[in-house]
């Protein structure tokens, strides 16, 4: 008799959950008109100066992202809910998955053509900030794996023209 109420306690746990799930699992709510933002790339250690373009259709929760690879930066984002304005830095930021950085044995990071270091898999995520007139992307990369510990970290001045 316990055996079948643990389990009927288990089961019903479980349908809770499912449909709190279920109830959560609602679209993001994006109201703004589409947008297409040029910034340029400066005082960049990630990598070099030049262009990021970010752009996001009208009320749609998705940003698209182009970015030159000399920047360093990632190259798909995404918006948080509400309102988006790219070009103050409301509500946006960059990230990139499973992407394969060179790090010395300091545990500085190293280009890509190094040839010497150990290669990590590390996933990126920029949060933009707002400074004045311009948005400073601050970049953090973590271990790819279940340790998930930050292995470097840089930041870009992006200014929109």
């Amino acid at each position: 008799m316990k055996v079948i109420l643990m389990n009927l306690a288990a089961t019903a746990a479980l349908a809770t959950t499912a449909v709190l799930l279920v109830a959560d699992s609602g679209e993001k709510g994006c109201h703004q008109p589409a947008q297409s933002v040029t910034f340029d790339v400066g005082h960049n250690t990630c990598g070099a100066p030049g262009i990021l373009r970010v752009s996001t259709p009208q009320d749609t929760c998705r940003l698209d992202v182009e970015a030159e690879e000399r920047t360093g930066l990632p190259m798909t984002g995404d918006v948080y809910d509400g309102s988006v304005d790219l070009r103050q830095g409301d509500n946006w930021y960059l990230a990139d998955m499973n992407v394969a950085i060179i790090v010395d044995a300091d545990g500085g990071t190293l280009p890509g053509d190094a040839g010497t270091g150990t290669t990590v898999e590390v996933n990126r995520a920029c949060e933009v900030l707002r400074e004045g007139e311009v948005l400073r992307l601050k970049c953090t990369a973590r271990r790819a794996d279940l340790a998930n510990e930050p292995v470097s970290a840089c930041e870009a001045v992006l200014t929109p023209r």
